[in-house]
């Protein structure tokens, strides 16, 4: 009978947990698979994920494609590439101009934002640089399980963006949505 009791009790918290659990995973995957939008915009924000010896990661490979096929459309005429000093002694952003200037993009059309550690600083300094650009459309581009989050800071930042998410060949999607979870039940928690 005890036994029983624990059951329906472990049931019922594994439903309540479950539950909301549930409800942020169906927003982390809201933009699965979403192509960006065809429309023309000025320009692209390209958010940073890390430099592996200086270079893009794997992860940063992709967004970087994403904003190359874009510019080299003509659907984007400038990119801000937003990212800081991580490990490696060059920033997130000099580590994707080089990689972009390397692939036939224009230097001159690069901006850079070199100072955010996150997604938040990454939208509140890019919103700084976009300041002449203010009600103007601008493409976000991140991963697909990261577009709401970025969404929400580009919002908070006074940034309209459009999404321009890229889906992931190279990392493990299930971890990082599981993760995105987790940072928005921080950034709620924290009203960060």
């Amino acid at each position: 009978m005890l036994a029983n009791k624990w059951m329906i009790s472990g049931a019922i918290t594994l439903i309540v947990l479950l539950i909301p659990f549930c409800t942020l995973w169906n927003l982390v995957s809201r933009y699965d698979h979403s192509e960006p939008s065809a429309e023309h915009h000025r320009i692209a924000i390209v958010l940073g994920a890390a430099l592996w010896d200086q270079q893009p990661s794997p992860a940063l490979k992709e967004r970087l494609n994403l904003a190359l096929r874009l510019y080299k459309e003509k659907r984007v005429d400038y990119l801000l590439l937003s990212g800081g000093l991580g490990v490696g002694g060059i920033t997130e952003a000099e580590g994707m101009k080089r990689y972009l200037v390397a692939r036939g993009v224009h230097a001159d059309h690069l901006i850079l934002e070199d100072r955010s550690n996150n997604t938040k600083e990454n939208l509140k300094y890019a919103a700084e640089l976009l300041k002449q650009s203010k009600g103007e459309k601008i493409a976000l581009i991140t991963h697909d399980y990261h577009m709401y989050r970025a969404l929400n800071y580009a919002r908070q930042a006074g940034v309209r963006a459009t999404p321009a998410p890229v889906h992931s060949q190279v990392l493990f999607t299930p971890y990082h949505k599981a993760r995105e979870c987790l940072a928005l039940i921080k950034q709620k928690l924290l009203r960060m």
